[in-house]
This record gives C-alpha cells, structure tokens and sequence, in this order.
C-alpha cells in the first residue's frame, strides 16, 4: 500500500523464539543504525520487544514513530494465555514503548480502554492501555483497518439456507477457545438442521476434538479461491471470540454477503452496526436462544441483511480510506522528507 508512494526499508523476526531475542535486538540496532538517519517515518506493528529500540531510537534522532496497535499487545487474559501484558517482562518493553513513541494507531477505540461484559469467565474486566498504564500521555489515533473491494466482488451466488461459517486461525487450544470454537462445536450439536463450518484449524488441533457432529466440518487454510467459495455460499458469519481488536475475517465475510452473528467484544460492534446479531455473553444457553431467533428470519430480512453486510463494510472499511489517512499522518510529519521512511 505505501510502496507505491514511498521506499520501505522492512525488517521482521520470529520474536517469540525467546532463545533469539538478543541476537534480534543486536540485528535490530544495526538495521536502526543503517537506515534510520535518511528515513522520515518509523511504523511498528504492536507493541513488544522488538517496538521498544525503534521507539528509542526514534527520540534520540528525531524520528516520528508510530506504533500500530492489533489487540494482544493492549490486553491481558492468562485465563486463556492470551494478552502481551499478562507477561510483566514484556510489558515493561511495551510500557517504554508506548511512552517514547510519537503516537499509538490502535484498529479501534476498545484497545484504548474497554470493559469486558461478553466473557462470563473474565477476571479482569477491564482492559485496554489506559487501564494498563493509566499514566500514558502519549497522543493515539483511531485507524481502522481496511479492505481491497476488488478482490471481494459481488457474486450472484446462492446462498446455503441456515449456513454458518467461522474464520479463525487455531494453531493452538488457547485459540480454539479464544475464537470462540468450543461454542460453534456446541451449537452445531445444537441445530442439526443448520451446516457450520470452520475454517483455518490446524490438523493438530482438528486431531485432539472428540465427537465432532456430522454437520460441522473443520478445514485448514484454503486457497484463496476456494476459501472465498466458502464465503459466498454460506448464509451467516459466525465470530463468538472472547477477544479482538479489529477481525478481519468477519469484514471479508461480510463482503461476500454473509450476515454476522459476532460477540460483542473489540470492534466488532462497531462493524456489524445494526447489519447482523450481536452476541451480549458467552453463556451458552443465551447464545443458543439468540441464535434461534435469528434463523427465524424471512427471507426477505434475510437478503437486506445479507446487502446491508456489504454496504457496511465499502461504505467505512475500504483500503483505500486506510491509505488516505496513513499517508497524510506520514505527510504531516513537519521533518524533510528524504528518500527513504
């Protein structure tokens, strides 16, 4: 997206090989130290270990440093090994972080400050980096995230009747709860007339379910084609997480025309806007109700919802609107503008 404007100068590890962390602090100072004094802007994705000598090294040259923030990084539930600040090493990093950069770009206003009502098993109800650090004064902008309306383009195709799709990567059973799967399981046994199918399991994960019911098939990472397939076909997008910042899955689904059904956690009240089902708690006798009462809809509220879905997310979401308002954060950066960012 910025290539086409600017040069990017790039550099990623696999940070959570702990074991590697000081060889990739000591790769990341040489990378600072080559090319940051003809660089104007300096982006993070997240916080963590690897924003922290970016952020420092910004206020020693006078960089603008921004650090965009996605969820784990502003959050904290060790019930379900979730959240970077539940790790108090890590969260020192992100701590510093967040006070020397210019500005924080969180996807959405919950990862700012927020309080859970959705998880039933939650401990700490409040989250967001304003309850974490409640003395941060560094300055933050909403930017939400954005979408390629090209590459999702309206098919008039029909839909599966009572189909619920889930998008979720679940690599690990921390994510399979986090995701919310363990309910989709528990409403596919519930509503054998409906089909459910999930999307993104690892087979490793897949192997470990008992007693998976025949209406609920598990897939791994799909092509694009085919994955989009799934996507115009299926009737209702089902997103019950117990935590997220901005979910692009549920957007992507919402473009080929699936009605969401989604948790009311993150931004995913902010998306779904009157277009679908919000889900209040993750008690799961509510869900079943809530979700009954939706596959009683007519077919004709079913199609103005199915376009209402769409609209939702072209109309506020595209890529372009998230392009527009990056490059004129990074265009308002009162330094010169060298070559190179």
């Amino acid at each position: 997206m910025l290539s086409q404007k600017y040069t990017l100068r790039l550099q990623k590890f696999e940070w959570q090989k702990k074991y590697l962390v000081p060889i990739y602090f000591f790769r990341q100072l040489l990378f600072l130290l080559k090319y940051l004094p003809s660089s104007k802007v300096i982006f993070i994705k997240f916080g963590g270990y690897w924003s922290f000598l970016p952020s420092l090294f910004g206020k020693v040259y006078h960089k603008p440093v921004y650090i965009l923030l996605g969820g784990a990084d502003c959050v904290s539930y060790p019930s379900i090994n979730y959240g970077h600040l539940r790790k108090p090493l890590l969260k020192i990093f992100i701590k510093m972080s967040y006070q020397l950069c210019t500005k924080l770009l969180p996807v959405d206003q919950s990862l700012v400050q927020y309080t859970d009502t959705y998880y039933q098993e939650c401990r700490n109800r409040f989250q967001g980096i304003k309850n974490f650090f409640p003395a941060l004064t560094t300055d933050f902008q909403i930017i939400h995230n954005g979408f390629d309306l090209q590459k999702y383009p309206e098919k008039n195709i029909p839909k599966i009747k009572n189909s619920f799709v889930t998008l979720a990567m679940v690599g690990t059973m921390s994510a399979f709860y986090r995701k919310g799967i363990d309910k989709v399981v528990l409403l596919a046994e519930a509503f054998p007339e409906c089909s459910f199918s999930v999307i993104g399991m690892s087979r490793n994960i897949f192997s470990q379910l008992k007693n998976i019911p025949d209406n609920l098939k598990i897939h791994e990472h799909l092509p694009f084609a085919e994955f989009i397939g799934h996507l115009h076909a299926s009737e209702f997008v089902l997103q019950l997480s117990i935590i997220e910042g901005f979910p692009n899955a549920l957007c992507e689904a919402m473009l080929c025309r699936c009605i969401p059904v989604g948790s009311a956690v993150g931004a995913i009240p902010l998306i779904i806007d009157g277009c679908g089902l919000l889900i209040y708690h993750s008690n799961i006798d509510y869900i079943r109700l809530e979700l009954n009462n939706i596959i009683l809809l007519p077919e004709n509220q079913r199609r103005q919802l199915a376009t209402e879905s769409r609209n939702r997310i072209i109309e506020n979401f595209s890529l372009s609107k998230r392009e527009k308002t990056l490059i004129s954060l990074i265009e308002s950066n009162p330094l010169p503008a060298p070559t190179n960012f």
